[in-house]
């Protein structure tokens, strides 16, 4: 029973964390907590299923969208899968690093060594909901070291033994967070619009994409004083001959002149995938800065990531997501990678000065995945002092 009661615990913060509040994220750093008072290893690995199942509630009414072309019952079934198997795999770590006798010692390797493999590849292909992004409200503006003393908090919280104590510590935490700094703002005049285009682009035809990449240079030609305007994820299409020709015959020439650079989601067959099979999700720039500048370093699994089949897209494990844009660094974060660890620590690593986040929603519209996705952007915002510019597409 106490088992049962913990895990019911453990789904509701996960419940409650992942969501479109701020302040609510700061409760996943409870969640070590709750996975040092299991009563036995099993039970341990159970916590932290409940906690990732909870988190990853989103996916069941995502899939059943995104796969609705198989039915409705193979589309839940999918989420479903989905949704335990990435829970399971999540809470192997946490599992095998439970101790009986939480002391010092213990946690002190313990505790980092859970967060570290469900923060860094393969486990962390899967691995969104992750505690430290607690570090974003608790310890605003602190950037690494607000990590490490948000681990600290974590391992102090499981050795405080009176729930005195840990009252006293959760108030201390809970100031900390009152008096944060806000997020700061992007550069005047960059911004992103979020566009209601629905369905995947890559699925569409000529027309559809011609029709959405009409309506764009439409928004930015007719557009003043935006240096940078940001467009979600993917929705330009395929970037081939023919896309850009369209937009270097409509909009180069009068974005160059204004000063303006667009930048659009797409997907780009390079190489030597004569047969189209494998892509980028890519970043173009159009206007006064041109090219591809940033190819998606982790796609969405199995949607868009596919290891074990011919089409897919590529990833690019290691790449720092960092390019220079009017003179300014910016990180790319698109669409999945926003829920993960790596890609942003990866990228805060290169000290940029502006984090761009396109990602494509339609999917998730109607799920708690799009709100959940600008709260864990605003955290690493927030404890980076690093602006985010965001840009959906619906």
């Amino acid at each position: 029973m106490r088992a049962v009661a913990l895990g019911l615990i453990a789904a509701v913060i996960g419940y409650a964390a992942w969501n479109d509040s701020l302040c609510l994220l700061a409760t996943s750093a409870l969640f070590p907590l709750v996975w040092s008072k299991a009563p036995s290893r099993l039970a341990a690995g159970f916590l932290a299923f409940c906690y990732y199942a909870a988190a990853a509630r989103g996916l069941l009414r995502g899939t059943q969208i995104f796969f609705g072309y198989s039915g409705p019952f193979t589309s839940t079934f999918f989420g479903l899968q989905f949704i335990i198997a990435s829970s399971c795999i999540l809470a192997v770590p946490w599992c095998l690093l439970w101790t009986r006798t939480p002391d010092p010692t213990a946690i002190a390797w313990r505790l980092p060594t859970a967060l570290i493999l469900v923060s860094v590849p393969p486990v962390s292909c899967l691995g969104w909901a992750n505690p430290i992004t607690a570090a974003g409200v608790l310890f605003t503006g602190w950037r690494w070291y607000g990590l490490a003393v948000t681990v600290g908090i974590m391992g102090l919280s499981i050795l405080l033994k009176h729930p005195s104590h840990i009252l006293a510590l959760l108030v201390l935490c809970v100031i900390s967070a009152y008096f944060s700094l806000d997020p700061p703002k992007p550069p005047d005049g960059w911004k992103g619009l979020n566009t209601f285009f629905g369905g995947l682009s890559a699925q569409a035809g000529f027309v559809r994409f011609y029709e959405q990449n009409m309506e764009m240079i439409e928004t930015a030609t007719n557009s003043h004083g935006t240096p940078v305007i940001l467009f979600p994820e993917a929705v330009a299409g395929h970037w081939n001959s023919t896309t850009e020709g369209l937009w270097k015959e409509k909009a180069s020439r009068t974005l160059a002149t204004k000063g303006m650079t667009v930048l659009l989601g797409a997907e780009c067959f390079t190489g030597e995938d004569s047969e189209r099979e494998r892509y980028d999700a890519v970043i173009v720039a159009v206007g006064a800065e041109s090219g591809i500048r940033y190819r998606q370093r982790f796609p969405m699994p199995i949607s868009m990531w596919r290891p074990f089949r011919k089409r897919g897209a590529r990833i690019h494990w290691l790449d720092s997501g960092v390019f220079t844009l009017e003179g300014r660094k910016v990180a790319a974060l698109v669409c999945y990678e926003q829920v993960l660890i790596w890609p942003v620590l990866i990228s805060m690593a290169h000290q940029p000065e502006v984090i761009i986040a396109p990602a494509n929603a339609w999917w998730s519209r109607d799920t708690a995945i799009p709100a959940i996705q600008h709260t864990i952007l605003n955290a690493w915002s927030r404890l980076f002092q690093v602006p985010v510019i965001t840009a959906f597409n619906y």
